[in-house]
């Protein structure tokens, strides 16, 4: 395999980013899942504060909705902060990453001149 330290560095980086990307995207469904449940909650509500004579018949079944939803809220809020952490966590493998790919393209550049430096006194005491 191939290929210097940056370069492989460079590829990790891009699969990093990546990672942080799906992480977000799974943080934005949750975080939907929980505006449409916020949604729903706040219908109930609605509802359950209506003088409509329909919706008085059917409190009991909304109230029991409304528990099962509160409880799906709870949930979507400790996934949500487990995916914030989660995010968190990619982003700062993925700058770290980054960081030691910017180094390690750098000592290879520090690297290649110093070669070429050498090459060139060496041809230079060479002819002289």
């Amino acid at each position: 395999m191939a290929g210097s330290r940056a370069e492989k560095l460079a590829r990790l980086v891009r699969v990093q980013r990546q990672i942080e990307r799906m992480a977000e995207t799974q943080l934005s469904n949750t975080l939907r899942d929980q505006a449409v449940l916020d949604a729903s909650q706040d219908a109930l509500v609605e509802a359950v504060g209506s003088f409509d004579p329909v919706h008085a018949a059917m409190s009991h079944n909304y109230a029991q909705r409304f528990q099962r939803i509160s409880a799906k809220s709870q949930q979507l809020e400790g996934i949500k902060s487990v995916q914030e952490r989660r995010v968190l966590t990619e982003k700062t493998k993925a700058d770290r990453l980054t960081d030691q790919a910017e180094a390690a393209a750098g000592n290879e550049e520090r690297a290649a001149a110093d070669e070429a430096l050498l090459d060139l006194l060496e041809s230079s005491l060479k002819r002289g």
